[in-house]
């Protein structure tokens, strides 16, 4: 199922996200979840109603949180898990964590408590902050000891903390709840290109991932970076990408 992240879009209305990606024939969305979006823990019952209407027809695979598993309180997790509910998405991404306590044991631990709270909703970690490679995400999931979670693989972050496609995905197989496609020039210079014309090993992750049938989603990060390759220009090559018609990369 292909997707892609309102990250790219920031700020588009909802319904203009359901326009594009039926433009795209795309079956879902991932929703940032921020103060400065359209969804946001603060939407009244009106707009949480208005927003179902407008996405009609599409997967909202997940919100995506900025919930930080080392840095935040557990109870700050409940009113995503309330408004997930109320739009009808199985899912919540979390980051592990990026100040200086963080690691997999102590990421573990406050999974296994945000899950006594997600009332049924999945919790995907993101290979994201100081907890990078599929490895450690594997290892927080697999020590947290509960059911109901999961992970977000993101190949840029996995392939610039030196770990490879096929280390990544052996490591996630079993826990894996979403795929993010990405492309830049370099581990260090991040600003998004359109996929196929960078350096992340999209191809060899694709074909890593080969059996994975859950979402495969582009992030293009746009609300960070005001130079990145026009989204709707990355969102077409991510499609053809999928499509099999796969550019070379550059060596």
């Amino acid at each position: 199922m292909l997707g892609f992240s309102t990250l790219g879009c920031p700020g588009r209305p909802l319904a203009e996200v359901a326009e594009l990606a039926r433009a795209y024939g795309i079956a879902c969305v991932e929703l940032r979840c921020a103060d400065d979006e359209p969804v946001h823990v603060g939407m009244s019952g009106d707009d949480r109603e208005r927003a179902r209407r407008d996405l009609a027809g599409l997967v909202i695979n997940s919100l995506a949180s900025y919930y930080r598993l080392c840095d935040d309180p557990v109870d700050k997790l409940a009113a995503h898990v309330e408004l997930a509910h109320d739009l009808g998405v199985a899912a919540i991404r979390v980051f592990p964590g990026r100040s200086p306590e963080t690691s997999v044991d102590l990421a573990a631990e406050r999974l296994a408590a945000a899950a006594q709270i997600a009332g049924g909703v999945t919790l995907l970690v993101e290979t994201h902050d100081l907890l990078l490679r599929g490895k450690e995400i594997a290892a927080v999931l697999q020590r947290s000891g509960v059911s109901g979670v999961g992970a977000v693989w993101d190949c840029m972050h996995t392939w610039r903390a030196g770990e490879s496609p096929a280390e990544a995905a052996e490591a996630l197989r079993p826990w894996l709840g979403e795929l993010q496609i990405k492309d830049a020039a370099s581990a260090q210079d991040r600003r998004p290109l359109v996929p196929g014309t960078g350096t992340v090993p999209i191809a060899e992750t694709l074909a890593a991932a080969q059996d994975f049938t859950g979402p495969v989603v582009l992030e293009h990060e746009t609300r960070w970076y005001a130079d990145a390759a026009p989204f709707e220009d990355s969102l077409a090559a991510f499609v053809r990408m999928m499509m099999g018609d796969v550019v070379d990369q550059p060596d």
